[in-house]
């Protein structure tokens, strides 16, 4: 019985899938129009900076597009294109492929060709899991010094920390398999299906909200600036007649002190 059920559901959400594809391209297009479209979603999302390191918001901030497309068996590849920092990052569209396999439970010694092989196995031993192939992507200069492909001694106390250190970084991410508990990008399975099933079919929710707060934060903030630069009246009736001979004198002096 549960197994009718998981594959009736299955049916949906790839029917799901397959009619929101053409409406997805057609939202795509209009987004693409809008300046800093991804930089606001990414940025104002409450969860998505739960994944990342702060100092990765600077080229999050240089991301231009994102993109979800699903195969006929609801895998899914993502696809990010990000824009130049001169001088430190380039621009680049990279494209990471998601899927769920059948894995032995025990995932010691795996490889990457193991991604390739989703025989079934001993039903004891084997469980479904979203896993990834590694995929290129050039890293910032400013992160030569965390990049694991550029730390020459990872076995030393500071190379290992810095290891740690860009594994968990967005650009670590991109190397993450789902094979290499501890050793990997963390949740790397939980940031994809967050782009996934949050970020890309609900951005325009998003953006809308990011602006809708941006104007209530300016809005509250103007009406600040007005009761701050409104002046104190502490005019009286003396005050008065002095203002009037002021206004009357045409040298703009002063003629007459208040009297006591």
């Amino acid at each position: 019985t549960e197994d009718a059920i998981e594959e009736v559901e299955r049916h949906i959400d790839l029917y799901r899938l397959e009619k929101m594809k053409p409406i997805y391209a057609k939202r795509d297009e209009m987004i693409a129009k809008i300046p800093s479209f991804w930089k606001i979603v990414l940025s104002q999302h409450s969860n998505f900076a739960n994944f990342i390191r702060a100092s990765d918001f600077k080229y999050v901030d240089c991301i231009d597009n994102v993109e979800v497309k699903w195969d006929q068996d609801a895998n899914y590849n993502i696809t990010i294109k990000f824009n130049e920092i001169q001088g430190d990052f380039p621009s680049q569209t990279v494209t990471k492929a998601f899927k769920i396999a059948k894995i032995e439970n025990d995932m010691k010694g795996k490889t990457e060709e193991d991604l390739e092989d989703d025989e079934e196995g001993e039903e004891a031993d084997v469980i479904e899991k979203l896993v990834s192939k590694p995929v290129d992507i050039i890293w910032p200069k400013s992160y030569d010094h965390i990049n694991p492909a550029k730390i020459e001694d990872k076995k030393s106390t500071e190379g290992k920390r810095n290891y740690r250190t860009g594994m968990k970084t967005l650009f670590g991410w991109f190397k993450w398999t789902g094979l290499k508990p501890g050793k990997e990008f963390p949740n790397g399975d939980s940031l994809a299906e967050l782009f996934a099933e949050d970020l890309y079919p609900y951005c325009v929710k998003y953006y809308t909200e990011a602006q809708r707060d941006l104007e209530d934060e300016m809005s509250d903030a103007s009406e600040e600036g007005d009761s701050a630069e409104e002046p104190l009246d502490i005019s009286d009736d003396d005050d008065d007649e002095v203002d009037g001979e002021q206004k009357a004198d045409e040298g703009g002096a002063v003629k007459r002190q208040r009297l006591e």
